[in-house]
């Protein structure tokens, strides 16, 4: 393989920035997509997929959407200003529909027009939950599956609501439809309410962080593509700073295994992996590092903003991802050398919770005590990555 046609498979590989779409490139979830798909084969049953943001519950969507058999799927990226009656437009506009009428006379030919079940919207002025029960009625012989992703950015409780409607009356009365509701969320009922109603005919599915041999798939699959090698402890160095993110493994891939392929070598390195640290960092996500860059900034010549944040990075978190400020406060004197008593500690970490530092972290309560995580789970990973690399 020439060093042209290996760049050209890098970036087919390895793609941080895009959610995966082929099949052959997507790994690990096989809990969670039987989940989906045990959900599709029980008549009457719907799914809801939550979890931290960055975990590859859009990729999953996208599988459901392309690659799942016997079944005729759409799917829907819900966005801040969507209601009821857009997001169904959209859904039922992918759903065509043909009429045959026949013609006047003896010799007359028959008419076929086409159309998509989005038309059907227009008779009624305020679309309800039992109107697109009605509008489906046409397609309940075939499988049909309804994805919405990004459901959390849904801002009307009333659209949540008639979703929660809408999913226990096609649970009760058509069966054939299965509606899947992907969103970022430490809860369902954050995303779609407390319904008590839904729990019998609405299967839960949290989506952790992938584990170390789902990451480990995606380091594989790409380099035996690109006939690279790896070292082990490499290999064992890209899982740990991808924290379960596959973004992460994506990014740390594409750009080691670049200057790789750039120095013309035939192994992932460990020099390689140190550059691949730098470019990973220059090329995360912008709302990640305007975020970093907010937390930290100082004009002060000494500043404790950054190390701070790294010793909210290295403390040992909960099952909520959560860390206290006695931990916090070990971390800091074990990096910094010197104590940070409890009294600035408290302040500095209330600052970071605020809009003029980013709202990097945040405060959370659990069972009475007061702790505090990465408002976004991703941005942890790439303090890490910066305290690497410093």
């Amino acid at each position: 393989m020439t060093k042209e046609e290996k760049e050209q498979v890098l970036m087919r590989v390895f793609s941080p920035m895009a959610p995966i779409k082929s099949q052959d490139l997507f790994f690990g979830r096989s809990l969670q997509l039987d989940s989906v798909c045990d959900a599709i084969n029980e008549q009457g049953q719907h799914a809801i997929l939550y979890g931290e943001r960055g975990v590859g519950k859009t990729s999953l969507g996208n599988i459901m959407a392309t690659h799942l058999t016997h079944v005729y799927p759409v799917k829907v990226t819900c966005a801040r200003d969507d209601d009821f009656r857009s997001l169904w437009y959209r859904a039922l506009t992918n759903v065509p529909m043909a009429t045959t009428t026949d013609g006047i006379g003896f010799n007359s030919t028959q008419k076929t027009e086409y159309s998509t079940l989005a038309d059907s919207l227009t008779n009624y002025e305020e679309l309800m939950p039992a109107h697109i029960e009605h509008i489906l009625k046409p397609v309940l012989a075939n499988r049909m599956l309804f994805v919405f992703d990004e459901f959390d950015n849904i801002s009307k409780n009333s659209t949540r609501e008639q979703f929660a409607d809408l999913i226990k009356s096609l649970s009760d009365n058509c069966d054939n439809i299965t509606i899947v509701i992907i969103g970022i969320s430490d809860n369902v009922v954050n995303l779609i309410g407390n319904h008590q109603s839904l729990e019998r005919c609405l299967k839960q599915i949290k989506m952790p962080r992938m584990n170390s041999e789902e990451l480990g798939g995606i380091i594989d699959n790409g380099l035996n593509a690109l006939n690279l090698k790896i070292t082990n402890d490499v290999r064992k160095k890209v899982i740990d700073f991808s924290m379960g993110f596959p973004h992460y493994t994506h990014l740390l891939c594409k750009y080691g295994c670049k200057v790789a392929i750039n120095d013309e070598k035939p192994n992932y390195s460990a020099s390689h992996f140190k550059e691949a640290t730098k470019l990973a960092i220059e090329n995360v996500q912008e709302q990640i590092k305007d975020g970093y860059r907010k937390a930290t900034f100082s004009s002060a010549q000494e500043s404790q903003w950054e190390q701070v944040l790294f010793a909210c990075a290295k403390s040992e978190a909960d099952e909520y991802n959560c860390f206290t400020i006695k931990e916090i406060s070990n971390q800091f004197s074990e990096l910094s050398g010197k104590p940070l008593v409890k009294v600035n500690i408290t302040h500095n970490l209330g600052k970071l919770c605020q809009s003029d530092r980013g709202e990097i972290l945040e405060k959370i309560t659990v069972d009475g005590s007061v702790k505090y995580r990465f408002s976004n789970p991703l941005s942890k990973a790439y303090v890490n990555l910066k305290m690497y690399e410093d």
